[in-house]
């Protein structure tokens, strides 16, 4: 493989969770082509979610450098709105690192602009710098208050953290400012579902889907937690509902299967992870794992003395 697909594998392992088999394949990358600021941006990543931090700054760091190397700055960018646009431009484009240095050229003009700081602190998060995200969100907060939007970016950022109760309360200023963000339910469901308060994190998903009935994560995360105090017919109703409005999301066919095989159902979970192995090229770990351990059992139920006769 080449450098692209390598790091093209490791974004999608990334993207899964698997950040060991992600940063596997981001080294080979940068065997092959060691000038890709992307693919030390994304190394960075893996490294911090794989708690090594003086790495993860390290490969950061040079990925900053690299992208200032390859991108001098241009005289067009006069102005903190210029940069603004500048790095929302290159955020939208994948670039997270070139987003980061524009947001901070645009506060260095003015350290008062909370939009770049509001910026800032989302691209951060997609960074996985959630300590660094929390620190420009409580910028915004400082200079404008009354964003319902940053205070969900914030509490989702302290969830990332697993500082639950933190994240509750930024999800609740949230939503006293406007009861209509959903995202912010999803902040609360989600870090109590982490809290153990199952019963709570349901109605908080219920709260959301109430207001945004088509956010198919929600009805997943809301699956799961009914699974999780096995009210199994409605975790299949919840996880059913989000693949009709998202019939493409792996992640969604791989916990139904997960149901599945949990109440015995295995040649059906098969199915389910099937789904999820083709929507990923079957680059889906632990979709291949639970196949793997789902075939057994029906292989196991197959011969069975029950079913002798």
């Amino acid at each position: 493989m080449n450098a692209k697909e390598l790091y093209n594998h490791g974004l999608e392992e990334l993207v899964k969770g698997n950040y060991a088999q992600a940063l596997v394949y981001l080294e080979q990358s940068l065997e092959i082509n060691s000038e890709d600021y992307n693919t030390w941006e994304k190394k960075a990543i893996a490294l911090t979610q794989l708690d090594r931090p003086e790495e993860a700054a390290t490969a950061k760091n040079y990925a900053h450098e690299l992208y200032a190397q390859q991108h001098p700055s241009l005289e067009t960018e006069k102005t903190a709105e210029d940069w603004l646009q500048r790095g929302y431009q290159l955020y939208n484009n994948g670039n997270l690192t070139g987003a980061i240095a524009a947001y901070h050229q645009s506060i260095a003009l003015d350290p008062q602009y909370y939009w770049a700081w509001h910026n800032l602190g989302l691209a951060l998060t997609d960074q996985g710098d959630y300590a660094g995200a929390i620190e420009a969100l409580q910028q915004v907060i400082n200079y404008n208050p009354d964003l319902p939007q940053t205070w969900q970016a914030l509490g989702h950022a302290l969830y990332q953290l697993g500082r639950y109760p933190e994240a509750m309360q930024a999800a609740e200023k949230s939503l006293a400012i406007d009861s209509q963000y959903y995202l912010a339910w999803e902040v609360i469901g989600s870090s109590l579902y982490y809290l153990e308060k199952y019963d709570d994190a349901i109605n908080a998903y219920l709260k959301c889907l109430e207001i945004a009935p088509n956010y198919y994560i929600t009805w997943d995360y809301l699956g799961t937690t009914y699974g999780d105090i096995d009210k199994f017919p409605e975790s299949l109703a919840a996880y059913n509902r989000c693949l009709e409005i998202a019939p493409k999301y792996a992640t969604g066919w791989y916990n139904l299967g997960l149901l599945l095989a949990r109440v015995g159902h295995h040649a059906e979970a098969v199915k389910r992870y099937n789904e999820a192995l083709r929507l990923t090229n079957d680059r889906f770990e632990d979709a291949i794992y639970a196949r793997a351990k789902s075939i057994l059992q029906t292989q196991a139920q197959a011969i069975s003395p029950k079913n002798w006769g």
